[in-house]
């Protein structure tokens, strides 16, 4: 008779494949709310909109930093893919910078109770800006670029890391403050902020000014 109960329950576990389909259906759900809700929705108010229990949820992502830190897994992919694309369809640099900006804050502007909910409503334990998920996949992959462009111009490549978090935490605090004021057009707010990085990367002699 044990021996029965257990084959049962082996039978009611899904796959690890069916578990998986069935978290991104959890992980739309929740982004849905948050997009309603806004940022401070709870795990409760999460659950009950999936039709489930708080602890079930809770064995899907662990906690609300856990649910936080697969959402900008999803989100952060979807942005680097755009770049990657960006890059490789346009060899001029400068061209690319003010796309990636654009990138970003187009994300910010489309989804702006998903973006705060990424980077303010889900710390956990994390006491330090830097350590999310959004912001330190975007910093590493900039970091990347940065490193690969320095070493080809036979640059240092030590500021490649601590100038790409500078430049997302640039760009982070004026996506900020763009949502709350709204004083000027994206459009603007991409030139004004291309035009600053570019003026520092061709101070550091990372780019060529244009000579005109």
């Amino acid at each position: 008779m044990a021996q029965e109960d257990r084959t049962k329950r082996r039978a009611k576990k899904p796959s690890p494949l069916a578990r998986a389909a069935r978290r991104e259906q959890l992980l739309d759900a929740a982004i849905d709310l948050i997009r309603t809700a806004g940022p401070e929705v709870a795990m409760d108010e999460i659950a009950a909109a999936c039709g489930i229990t708080k602890p079930v949820l809770y064995s899907h992502f662990g906690d609300k930093a856990g649910l936080g830190d697969a959402m900008a897994e999803r989100f952060s992919a979807v942005l680097l893919a755009e770049m990657n694309l960006q890059r490789a369809e346009s060899d001029d640099l400068r061209e690319f910078v003010s796309r990636a900006f654009d990138t970003w804050l187009r994300f910010v502007e489309s989804d702006p109770q998903v973006y705060r909910f990424l980077t303010k409503s889900v710390s956990g334990n994390l006491e330090r800006f830097f350590e999310h998920r959004l912001v330190a996949d975007m910093s590493a992959a900039l970091a990347r670029t940065i490193r690969g462009i320095l070493r080809d111009n036979g640059a240092d490549t030590g500021p490649a890391e601590p100038w790409a978090f500078g430049i997302v935490g640039m760009i982070h605090l004026s996506a900020e403050w763009w949502l709350d004021r709204r004083s000027m057009a994206r459009s603007d707010l991409v030139d004004y902020l291309t035009a600053l990085l570019w003026t520092g990367l061709a101070s550091n002699g990372v780019v060529a000014t244009d000579p005109t």
